[in-house]
């Protein structure tokens, strides 16, 4: 089969899994007493991998991640002790958008080391989402950053030196998040964040901004970057839990059932019998009753950040509903579970799955929505025909988005490879 189209940065490289670079050049004053002023240019974060199915398999990654400050908003309350005029000029960063989704972080708190880097001006955290923009007064000023996010996290700070003066920097702690707190934030709620700025030894200024904090079943998936948009499609891939008790469940019913004697991914070297394993997990969950339910798409700041309400595997399950996009997640994982090489094929206003036939090899499309077209109860012969139905649609909706994968001028197109997702270290958001 062919390499997918790749963006242009990347000629060589297939990219299932993707942010694409750009820059935010955001205005900003000299600092007090400075002739010289810069603008501050925001490096957005470049997450690159994929597999080469035309000629081995390859990951490539340059992962900076910057900050999103094209909506930057003065802080709410300014406090200098005995009304002290600060030491230095600086704005909070909340990216993206002054929103916190905590689905975000739970994905990437695991991300390998940059490949590169950092470039001039990101001091502190390369994936840092949280922190501060900080105008050097003179050479090699001293500041110390800390920051809380109260019921979210223990307080974070770092020490920093900022080489130039007259210059911009993005400064990122390390956030000590908790973890298990996001993973249980259902429904999005406001929330604040305390900022605090040390430099040279001075008494703090302090800042707190007013944030959105998103439910964790929201994936942010694209950014509008002053009519750019930013693709963050990858972020599907934390949805997908291969280790989710659900999925050896799912699994057993299937042996028990008798739809397939074993479940050996690639061992046979068949790919009839790749097929009969996808099939056997398909009829488990036709059995069960699971039902198409339309897309949700959420909205954030005015869509400048476009999210996707994604339920968890056992939410899925057990309310018997699932969109493509949640029906593509399951099958996604339990398919992974059995060593198979799985993908999500994004288009569009649609998603669905794609299943390598070998390693490496061949490359199969299944269109999720087709679940619950039959009735549960319907003979293994209609759930075959419906099986195949399935196959035949995905393989059209491939057909006819091929030549859009991986362009820059279509970040909607996007094929997520699974596995160099989780090479990167895009973790399963894990819930239970």
């Amino acid at each position: 089969m062919g390499i997918e189209p790749t963006l242009a940065a990347w000629e060589a490289a297939v990219l299932p899994l993707n942010y694409t670079r750009g820059t935010v050049n955001l205005p900003v004053p000299p600092p007090s007493g400075k002739g010289r002023g810069t603008g501050l240019r925001f490096r957005w974060s470049d997450l690159d991998c994929g597999s080469d199915h035309g000629g081995g398999d390859r990951v490539r990654a340059s992962w900076v991640w910057g900050a999103l400050l094209a909506t930057l908003v003065a802080a709410d309350t300014v406090h200098a002790a005995g009304g002290a005029r600060p030491a230095a000029d600086w704005r909070p960063i909340v990216s993206p958008a002054q929103q916190v989704f905590p689905a975000l972080l739970i994905a990437t708190a695991n991300l390998r080391a940059p490949a590169a880097q950092p470039p001039d001006g990101v001091l502190g955290d390369p994936h840092g989402m949280v922190g501060v923009a900080l105008a050097a007064t003179r050479d090699g000023q001293r500041a110390r950053v800390s920051i809380e996010a109260p019921g979210l996290g223990a307080p974070s700070s770092i020490e920093v030196v900022l080489p130039r003066a007259g210059d911009w920097y993005q400064v990122y702690p390390t956030m000590r998040w908790d973890f298990a707190r996001l993973q249980d934030q259902r429904r999005a709620a406001p929330a604040t964040i305390e900022f605090a700025v040390e430099v040279d030894g001075q008494p703090a200024t302090r800042r707190v901004q007013r944030v959105r904090l998103r439910a964790v079943n929201e994936a942010p998936y694209s950014i509008d970057d002053d009519g750019r948009r930013t693709d963050l499609s990858w972020m599907f891939a934390a949805y997908v839990d291969e280790e989710h008790p659900l999925v050896q469940r799912i699994l057993g019913e299937a042996l028990a059932a008798g739809h397939v004697d074993r479940f050996d991914g690639y061992q046979s070297g068949d790919p009839q019998q790749v097929y009969r394993q996808v099939f056997a997990v398909w009829q488990v969950l036709a059995r069960h009753g699971m039902r198409y339910s339309s897309i949700a798409r959420t909205s954030a700041a005015q869509d400048a950040v476009l999210s996707q309400y994604v339920r968890f595997l056992d939410e899925s399950w057990e309310n018997r509903q699932a969109n493509c996009v949640d029906g593509a997640v399951l099958l996604a994982s339990v398919l992974r579970r059995i060593d198979l090489d799985v993908q999500l094929v994004l288009v569009p206003g649609h998603m669905f799955l794609a299943f390598d036939l070998a390693p490496g090899g061949e490359r199969a499309y299944l269109e999720t929505t087709r679940l619950g077209d039959v009735a549960g109860k319907a003979g293994q012969g209609a759930l075959l025909h419906n099986f195949q139905q399935a196959v035949e649609e995905g393989l059209a909706r491939h057909a006819q988005a091929q030549d859009r994968f991986g362009r820059a001028d279509a970040p909607e197109y996007r094929i997520i490879d699974i596995d160099a997702a989780r090479r990167l270290g895009v973790a399963p958001i894990a819930m239970r």
